[in-house]
Formats: C-alpha cells, sequence, structure tokens
C-alpha cells in the first residue's frame, strides 16, 4: 500500500527520517541492512525518489522507537546532538511553537545554555590540566626511582 501525502509533509517525513539517522550516527548502510533493503533504496526515500509505503514508516517507527505519525508531524524534532555527562538539552519540541513567537527569549535561552556548556568545560579541562600535573608528577618519581636503583 502506497503511503500518499500531501508534498509538504512528504519532505518532513523524508528530513525526519534523516534527522533521526544522524542523531543517532547512524549511515545509511546500517539502517538499510536493518531494514533489510539496498543502501541506494534508501537513499532514495531520504531524498524522495522513492516513495513511503505505510509499512515502511512502520518499519522506520519501531526502528527508531517512535509513533508511525510522528513522521507526518507539523513540526520537524528538535534534537539535542551533544552527549555525554554535560549533555543539555537547548529546547523541547513542546516549547518551540511558544519560544519562536519571542526571538529574543529564544536566543537569551541559548545565550545561557552556552555559557553553561563553556563552564562545564572549564571545569573539564581544569580537572584534566589536574590530572595530567599529578601523572607528570608520577612520572618523574618513577625516573627518580630508577636512576637511585641503577
Amino acid at each position: 500500500m502506497k503511503f500518499s501525502p500531501n508534498i509538504t509533509s512528504m519532505v518532513k517525513a523524508q528530513k525526519i527520517i534523516r534527522i533521526l539517522r544522524e542523531s543517532r550516527d547512524f549511515s545509511q548502510e546500517y539502517v538499510s541492512n536493518v531494514l533489510n533493503i539496498s543502501q541506494k533504496t534508501y537513499s532514495n526515500l531520504e531524498s524522495g525518489k522513492t516513495k513511503l509505503t505505510l509499512e515502511r514508516i512502520q518499519q522506520l517507527a519501531e526502528f527508531y522507537n517512535v509513533k508511525a505519525d510522528y513522521f507526518l508531524s507539523e513540526d520537524l524534532p528538535i534534537i539535542n546532538y551533544n552527549t555525554g555527562e554535560y549533555s543539555r538539552s537547548i529546547i523541547s519540541p513542546n516549547k518551540y511553537n511558544e519560544i519562536t513567537k519571542n526571538n529574543s527569549e529564544f536566543y537569551e535561552r541559548i545565550i545561557k545554555e552556552k555559557d553553561i556548556q563553556i563552564s562545564n568545560l572549564i571545569k573539564e579541562l581544569e580537572s584534566l590540566k589536574k590530572d595530567k600535573e599529578e601523572l607528570f608528577s608520577i612520572i618523574k618519581n618513577i625516573n627518580k626511582v630508577g636512576k637511585h636503583i641503577q
């Protein structure tokens, strides 16, 4: 059965498929293998050269652990590419429409989050510098002990 949404939903679905894949750092080849299709076929799905079927949407929804109607959403997903201990989400999808009405609030929030990220990176850098100094001290002591043994 062919899925025949309007052209706008189709473009959004293609973008969502790509965003989901890239946000998880998956290659087209990997996703195509999971879906049991060729990489070329998958590439054509992302580019819109091949139409999505309901079955394919269901496969993608199961693979990405989202509801099938997620691909037909009016809004593109907001995905945080940051990972690790200091990962933070800049904006939740629920707040997107609300915040975009007031761009200055949106930019202030981005700047605040940037400042928090910078602060966390500075702390991490200081910790790494301290670790480096300790390691050099240990190496120096090992070298002194080695010279006395010889």
